[in-house]
């Protein structure tokens, strides 16, 4: 195995990707809305995602014992610095954005035990998701437009279409029992689920207030990735697909919006 793919693995399963991921949402909720940033909480996010998804990843290896010490070791000094990170940034926090992390966190714990649901755990995921992501860095906003009320809907329907692929790739290791979206209606179905809430989420542009014509073009921009990543999806790609190219559109965003905007 060359140097770069052991590298890109690490820097995938050790969740540092998805971390970068969910800050970039962070990011874009700001940026898009103008709203006063947060100090320390965008750093906060980004190690308590690392922390929160190598808990999700790991957590049935750790409990039955079974893993590679040596494979292991590397995934758990990254998870160890987060944790430091995490708690650095933590407690430089106000006490109120300090509570909704921890709700957050509550349900990150609760989710392998409700992970069997496999229906349940996509709107879970997209749920907290969207609490991190847009429901706190509006907390320090005194007057809530009908901006916030949007933004929270679109975020999440926009991470229900971005868990498509994943959901449509795990499909065919998943237990039947789970009654994944793909198992319960097929994958074209599922398919167009994600075209359907993208068409929704673009339409909901139009009901914000003093909404700029520059972050349209940029959603229809993001949408029609999404929607390319979902149309291409299927139970035959290989885990860089989703684990990195899918992943990677929330860094396309904000960086389209820190050139563009």
């Amino acid at each position: 195995m060359s140097i770069f793919k052991k590298l890109l693995n690490f820097y995938i399963n050790s969740s540092i990707h998805v971390a970068l991921a969910v800050f970039c949402l962070v990011q874009i909720t700001v940026i898009s809305n103008n709203l006063h940033r947060i100090n320390y909480f965008s750093t906060n996010v980004f190690f308590g995602t690392i922390v929160g998804y190598n808990f999700l990843k790991y957590f049935d290896v750790l409990r039955r014992k079974n893993f590679d010490k040596k494979k292991c070791f590397s995934i758990i000094v990254v998870t160890c610095f987060a944790l430091f990170g995490f708690l650095i940034s933590f407690f430089c926090l106000n006490f109120n954005i300090q509570k909704c992390m921890l709700i957050s966190g509550l349900f990150v714990f609760i989710y392998p035990f409700l992970r069997k649901y496999g229906w349940l755990k996509l709107f879970l995921v997209s749920f907290v998701v969207t609490f991190i992501t847009v429901y706190i860095p509006f907390r320090t906003e005194k007057w809530l437009l009908i901006n916030y009320d949007i933004s929270l809907i679109q975020r999440f329907i926009i991470v229900i279409s971005l868990l498509i692929p994943f959901e449509i790739l795990d499909s065919k290791i998943d237990s039947i029992s789970m009654n994944t979206l793909p198992q319960k209606f097929g994958i074209a179905k599922t398919k167009s689920l994600g075209y359907f809430l993208l068409i929704f989420y673009l339409l909901l542009d139009f009901c914000k207030f003093n909404f700029q014509n520059y972050f349209l073009y940029i959603d229809i921009f993001v949408i029609s990735v999404i929607s390319v990543s979902i149309y291409f999806s299927d139970v035959k790609r290989n885990k860089y697909y989703t684990s990195f190219w899918v992943e990677s559109i929330p860094v396309l965003w904000w960086v389209s919006l820190l050139i563009f905007c």
